[in-house]
């Protein structure tokens, strides 16, 4: 069966959408404009408490019980910054009770397991966008739910290379006096990643006697005051974990409330990590940060990437801090430098891939101990059903 979420609603209607569909024998459309769906709060109820279950009780729900009977889900979008807006990206962050939170590799690469078949995934996009970068999303994405692409179309021959044709404005030189830090984190501060990772980060500023203030995208009523942040100050650095393969939803909601144009020279910083280690897994996200700074009149500072965050939440407090302690020495690095563009930055990533032979030891001894500390964890949180656990599946 195919699954079509209409993101964008009554000007793209089932007659332009049908005719796209390679495979029309079973097509159902549903769509999503009329429904509540809220952005993915990455709190890992669906893998540690409730596994399969968001605990989000919104209209989503009955789409993840369609999504147990598809073979392929197509996502309606339109298109900003290059890439799927808040809306079509949001439909596909909440996806993530389709995968368990144990890992495994999967084709070479570290991956979550499928918690019930393998999903194809395409994409079907409405304005300017990058024709490569939106193959290259659906390729990714689908590969990490276990399925193949069903490859990226457009509604009009708008497609084109958005990415590699923004000029680049120069990088502020000198030392920064001031930094804007966003926590670009869906999920609330108290148990945020994100958050523990820039509070260590931010030791590094002050001993280099910088200044900093933190807003949170995670509490709407911190928006305004992060959007003046911003607009009033040359450096700002937003900080967030890798949702789906690029930018979470409700980050990409708050930068299209941006103006386009800076009211002074500016500069945008990214501080980006996740829980797998290969520093592959977040080369997609990295090459959309690369082009955002210049849609809004900035300069590009560089991205910080590191992997391993999953164990700040569930391990014990000592290796949490081993986690986010390297953060502090990065955080006098751009004290020093303004940005992240050295190659101590791009060093602080660690290996694109496990070789072969890693890949193996790491598999049979390293994860079978990590998946055990999961098991562990959600008995802590009060967890009956196994981690692998299909909810939907007879429903």
């Amino acid at each position: 069966m195919n699954l079509v979420l209409n993101t964008i609603g009554a000007s793209v209607d089932n007659d332009m959408i049908c005719p796209l569909i390679p495979d029309k024998k079973e097509v159902e459309i549903i769509n999503t404009s009329d429904m509540k769906i809220a952005h993915c709060m990455g709190c890992n109820q669906c893998w540690l408490k409730t596994p399969g279950v968001c605990a989000i009780k919104d209209d989503y729900e009955s789409i993840l019980k369609k999504l147990v009977q598809a073979d392929n889900l197509w996502i309606v979008s339109d298109t900003r910054f290059g890439f799927l807006d808040y809306k079509g990206k949001r439909v596909m962050d909440r996806i993530v009770p389709m995968l368990n939170m144990t890992v495994g590799f999967r084709d070479g690469w570290m991956r979550h397991e499928v918690r019930y078949h393998p999903l194809n995934i395409g994409l079907l996009y409405k304005g300017d966008a990058d024709q490569a970068m939106m193959e290259d999303w659906c390729k990714r994405t689908a590969v990490n739910i276990g399925g193949h692409s069903l490859g990226a179309i457009a509604f009009s021959n708008n497609a084109k290379r958005v990415i590699d044709d923004r000029g680049e404005k120069s990088v502020i030189s000198g030392r920064p006096e001031h930094l804007v830090i966003i926590n670009g984190s869906p999920r609330v501060a108290k148990f945020s990643n994100t958050e523990k990772i820039i509070h260590s980060f931010v030791k590094g500023l002050e001993e280099a006697g910088v200044t900093w203030e933190l807003h949170h995208l995670s509490n709407r009523n911190e928006w305004d005051a992060a959007r003046e942040a911003y607009l009033d100050n040359k450096r700002t650095l937003i900080a967030f974990p890798l949702y789906v393969e690029c930018v979470p939803s409700l980050m990409l909601e708050f930068l299209e409330t941006l103006p386009v144009v800076h009211q002074q020279q500016g500069e945008l910083s990214f501080l980006l990590h996740g829980g797998m280690d290969e520093g592959y897994e977040f080369r997609f996200c990295e090459r959309i940060l690369q082009g955002l700074p210049a849609q809004f009149g900035c300069s590009y500072g560089g991205t910080l990437i590191h992997g391993g965050s999953f164990g700040i939440r569930t391990r014990e407090d000592a290796v949490k801090a081993k986690i986010v302690a390297p953060y502090e020495k990065m955080g006098r690095l751009f004290a020093q430098q303004g940005n992240f563009l050295t190659p101590e930055a791009k060093k602080f990533t660690g290996p694109e891939q496990y070789p072969w032979l890693v890949r193996k030891m790491v598999s049979l001894l390293f994860l079978k101990k990590v998946n055990g500390e999961f098991e562990q964890f959600a008995k802590d949180w009060g967890c009956t059903r196994p981690l692998d656990d299909k909810p939907y599946s007879d429903k």
